[in-house]
C-alpha cells in the first residue's frame, strides 16, 4: 500500500450531474419507502433497506461507478490501491471503502448508501483484495467485500449528515497520507505490522492484512520476488562503488542507482516492499558486527 493522492481524480465529462441525480433519486426512494411502511404499520427498516438494495441494484446507478475505473487507475498506474499489485490476471473494479449496502460488522446498519456515488468513497481495488476468497491450499482467506470495522472509541455514522471523521476506521486506508506506514514486509515476502503489538496501529495492519487479504500467496510470491531484485542491486552498488573512477564503471554504478531508484518509486508495482527492503539492506552483517551502509541510507532518503 502507497499513499494516493484521490484529490486529482479526474471526473469523465458529465459524470458529477449522473452522480447527483441518482444520489437525489435515491433519496427520494427511500423517503418514500419509510413514508409507505409508516403508514401502513409496517417494517419501516425492512422497507427502507429494500428500497436502498433496490436503487443500488440499477445497472444504470452501478454503472455511474463504474464509469470512475479508468480515472481511479491513472491515480495509481493500474495498480490496485490496497496491494499495490498490477495483478494483470484480475480485474479490478471499484470498492466503496465504506459499504454502499449493508456493513458485515453491523447488519442493523442500512450501508453507507449516501456515499455509493461519492468519488472520495471510492478505492480502485483488485478482486483478490475486494471479494471474498479462499485459498485452501495455502491457507489463507479474506476480501474487504462489506467489511468495515471500527476501533473501539468509534462512533459508527448511521445516517447521512452524520460525522465521519468520528468513526476511527480498523482498515488502512490508502489516501491517508500516513495509514501505508504503518504496514512493512518480511524477507519471505509476508505482510506484517510495522508498530509493536498491543498499539492501536499494530491492530489496524494486523486486521487489514486479513481482510485485504494482503498475505495470499499471489501478492507474498511478487514481494519475495522484489526481496530479491533489491538484495541484487545493492550487492552489485557495493561491489562497483570503490572503482566509480573508472568511468565505465561509473555508468554501471548509476545504472544500478536508477534501478533502485525505479523499484521504489511510488508507481512501481510492490514500491512499498521495495523500500522496506532497501531500508533492511542499509546495515550489513560484517565478521560478526552491524556495519551501516551510508551511502545507501543517503541515497533512500
Amino acid at each position: 500500500m502507497r499513499f494516493v493522492d484521490s484529490a486529482s481524480l479526474q471526473f469523465p465529462n458529465g459524470w458529477q450531474g449522473r452522480a447527483n441525480q441518482a444520489l437525489a433519486d435515491l433519496r427520494t426512494e427511500v423517503a418514500q419507502a419509510d413514508a409507505v411502511a409508516q403508514a401502513a404499520g409496517e417494517d419501516v427498516a425492512a422497507a427502507r433497506k429494500a428500497a436502498i438494495a433496490a436503487g443500488l441494484n440499477r445497472p444504470a446507478r452501478q454503472q455511474i461507478w463504474r464509469d470512475m475505473n479508468a480515472s481511479l487507475a491513472l491515480l495509481s498506474k493500474d495498480k490496485c490501491w490496497y496491494s499495490e499489485s498490477l495483478n494483470p490476471t484480475s480485474d479490478k473494479n471499484v470498492d466503496h471503502f465504506r459499504p454502499k449496502g449493508r456493513v458485515e460488522e453491523d447488519l442493523t446498519h442500512e450501508g453507507y448508501w449516501w456515499l455509493a456515488f461519492e468519488p472520495s468513497n471510492f478505492r480502485y481495488a483488485s478482486q483478490w483484495c475486494n471479494q471474498r476468497r479462499v485459498d485452501d491450499q495455502h491457507g489463507t482467506s479474506g476480501g474487504k467485500a462489506d467489511h468495515f470495522p471500527l476501533l473501539a472509541n468509534g462512533t459508527r455514522a448511521r445516517q447521512e449528515g452524520e460525522d465521519l471523521d468520528l468513526e476511527d476506521p480498523e482498515l488502512l486506508d490508502p489516501t491517508d497520507p500516513e495509514d501505508w506506514k504503518l504496514l512493512t514486509f518480511l524477507p519471505d515476502g509476508y505482510p506484517t505490522p510495522a508498530r509493536p503489538k498491543g498499539t492501536p496501529e499494530h491492530q489496524r495492519a494486523s486486521k487489514s492484512i486479513q481482510i485485504y487479504h494482503l498475505h495470499c500467496k499471489q501478492l507474498v510470491n511478487g514481494r519475495f520476488a522484489v526481496a530479491g531484485t533489491i538484495q541484487r542491486i545493492v550487492q552489485e552498488l557495493e561491489r562497483l562503488r570503490p572503482r566509480v573512477d573508472d568511468l565505465q564503471i561509473r555508468r554501471l554504478y548509476k545504472n544500478r542507482q536508477v534501478e533502485l531508484i525505479q523499484a521504489i518509486h511510488p508507481h512501481a508495482e510492490y514500491s512499498a516492499a521495495a523500500r522496506a527492503y532497501a531500508r533492511a539492506e542499509v546495515y550489513k552483517l560484517e565478521s560478526g558486527h552491524q556495519v551501516k551502509r551510508d551511502w545507501l541510507e543517503e541515497m533512500l532518503s
